[in-house]
C-alpha cells in the first residue's frame, strides 16, 4: 500500500483505473473505504484516493490537524501519483479541504466538484446540536460500534432512504470500521467547527478567487450541512454550476445515485484537463 509523508503525517493512498485523474476526497471520520461503493461508476477515471490524517491507514499528526495542512496532503498524494493536475471530487469536509486545494494549489485542479459542503465553519452552537452528536458518535465508534451508528445513521441519510435500506447498516458497519481514532476525530472537528476557538475553517471571503470550473451538489434534507449552504456557495463561486437533489440527505449521491452521478460524469465530460 503507497504512503506518502505530507505536513508531519504518514498519508496511505490509492489508485484504480485508466483514464484522466480524478482525486476523491473523503469527509469527517471516514477513511478512504467509503468511496469503494462509488468506484464501479467513475471506471472511465484514474481515480486517486487517501486517508485524511487520523483515519485508516494514515498516521496522526498530533497538532498539525488544519484544512490547509489536509489540502497539503492532496497535493502530496498528487505528487507520489505523478500527477500534476486533476478532477477534483471532495465531501462534507473533504468538500472543505478541496476548496483549500483550489485555493492553495490552483495549478493542480483541474475542475472541482463540491458536494455537502460549505466554506464557513460548521457551528457547534445554537442549532448546530447535530455537529456535537456527529462528534460523539464518531468518536463512540471504536467502543461501541452499534451504538454510534445509531446516533450516526440519522444524521447522514435521510428517513426514507433508511426505511427503504435496512441493509445500510451492515454497510456502515463495514465503511466506518477504519474510521477515525477519538483523539483524531476531535483534532479534525476542531479545524472544521467553531468550537469557539475563533480558529475553524472559513475561506468564505476567497470563493472569487475560485476559477477551475465547478460544480456543487447538496441535498435538501441535510441534516449536518444545510442545504443553503450548498446554495451560497455555488452563488459565490464564479461561474459555478448548483444541483439540489430533493429529499436525500447529507449522503445524497447514495440517496440519489443516478442523479449525482449522472451530472457528476457529465460535467467532467464537459471540462476535460488541460
Amino acid at each position: 500500500m503507497p504512503h506518502t509523508e505530507a505536513s508531519g503525517a504518514r498519508i496511505h493512498w490509492e489508485e484504480q483505473g485508466e483514464g484522466p485523474p480524478l482525486l476523491l476526497v473523503m469527509g469527517f471520520g471516514l477513511s478512504s473505504d467509503a468511496w469503494t461503493p462509488m468506484l464501479p461508476v467513475l471506471g472511465g477515471f484514474r481515480t486517486i484516493r487517501f486517508d485524511n490524517r487520523g483515519t485508516g491507514g494514515s498516521g496522526p499528526s498530533g497538532d498539525g490537524y488544519s484544512v490547509e495542512a489536509m489540502a497539503a496532503d492532496a497535493a502530496a498524494v498528487l505528487d507520489a501519483a505523478q500527477v500534476e493536475r486533476a478532477h477534483v471530487h471532495g465531501v462534507s469536509m473533504g468538500g472543505m479541504i478541496s476548496l483549500s486545494l483550489a485555493l492553495d494549489h490552483p495549478g493542480r485542479v483541474g475542475s472541482l466538484v463540491l458536494g455537502c459542503t460549505t466554506a464557513a465553519p460548521l457551528r457547534a452552537a445554537g442549532d448546530g446540536g447535530q455537529i456535537i452528536e456527529l462528534t460523539q458518535a464518531t468518536m463512540q465508534m471504536s467502543s461501541d460500534p452499534d451504538a454510534a451508528l445509531d446516533r450516526l445513521l440519522p444524521l447522514l441519510f435521510s428517513d426514507e432512504f433508511r426505511a427503504e435500506n435496512p441493509a445500510l447498516r451492515e454497510l456502515g458497519q463495514v465503511l466506518t470500521a477504519s474510521g477515525a481514532r477519538p483523539e483524531d476525530a476531535m483534532a479534525a472537528m476542531r479545524a472544521i467547527a467553531d468550537l469557539t476557538t475563533g480558529k475553524a475553517f472559513d475561506v468564505s471571503d476567497r470563493l472569487g478567487e475560485i476559477h477551475a470550473p465547478t460544480l456543487v451538489q447538496h441535498g435538501t434534507a441535510d441534516r449536518l450541512i444545510p442545504v443553503e449552504e450548498g446554495r451560497r456557495l455555488a452563488a459565490a463561486i464564479p461561474g459555478a454550476e448548483y444541483q439540489e437533489l430533493e429529499g436525500a440527505g447529507h449522503g445524497y449521491a447514495m440517496e440519489r445515485p443516478m442523479e449525482a452521478f449522472g451530472r457528476l460524469l457529465g460535467f467532467l465530460g464537459e471540462h476535460p484537463l488541460r
